[in-house]
């Protein structure tokens, strides 16, 4: 019973006030009894720069961990440091980020995934090498569109268009292919061409 007494005295923390000195996976921290080297503690989220002056936990056989940074020397920004695979989560209520300037998000691989995603914003900027979507249903209402492409392809089943007033297409050539029946029907037609125009047909029929 008195050795496991002693030894619970010898391993018994003590906090200490200290200050960075150096930075890495090892830090050395300066004491009122010296230096010493520690390592960060897990719950020590803030990442320790040099200058900082952090709050230690010692024990007696020479193990120290910085438990949290009290103060910043520089005005660095400050970095929350996690280490290996992690997850935030929030239990029976709701998480906001909310930053007064800007909101980075920089990651080899990023995933969302919601039952609904709503976006707000005035302005929206996209770039990227491939775009690939994969939607159900699209609806989209919008003032004005302008789409600048290099080469544009759509693939589809059933293609409905509708135009209320003008609609105008300017090409250095167009062609149509189509399998059966075609069908133009207005209440005027007017073909103006400043050379040929052909009509090929076994049966023509005007009038």
């Amino acid at each position: 019973m008195d050795n496991l007494a002693r030894k619970h005295e010898q391993v018994a923390p003590q906090l200490e006030y200290g200050q960075i000195l150096s930075e890495g996976d090892h830090l050395k921290v300066s004491t009122s009894f010296g230096e010493v080297e520690a390592k960060c503690a897990v719950s020590c989220l803030v990442r320790p720069e040099k200058g900082d002056s952090v709050l230690l936990s010692l024990d007696g056989l020479g193990g120290a961990w910085v438990l949290s940074v009290l103060t910043r020397a520089g005005d660095t920004p400050t970095s929350l440091e996690l280490e290996g695979d992690s997850v935030l989560r929030i239990k029976g209520g709701s998480l906001s980020v909310v930053s007064d300037e800007e909101l980075n998000c920089i990651s080899g691989k990023a995933a969302l995934h919601a039952a609904k995603v709503d976006i707000s914003a005035d302005s929206v900027s996209l770039t990227s090498r491939l775009f690939v979507s994969n939607v159900e249903k699209v609806k989209r209402v919008a003032v004005t569109i302008d789409e600048i492409s290099q080469e544009f392809t759509r693939r589809v089943k059933n293609y409905f268009r509708f135009t209320k007033e003008h609609e105008d297409c300017q090409a250095e050539s167009r062609r149509q292919l189509v399998d059966e029946t075609m069908t133009i029907h207005s209440k005027n037609t007017i073909i103006v061409s400043e050379e040929h125009v052909k009509i090929d047909g076994e049966l023509i029929h005007m009038g």
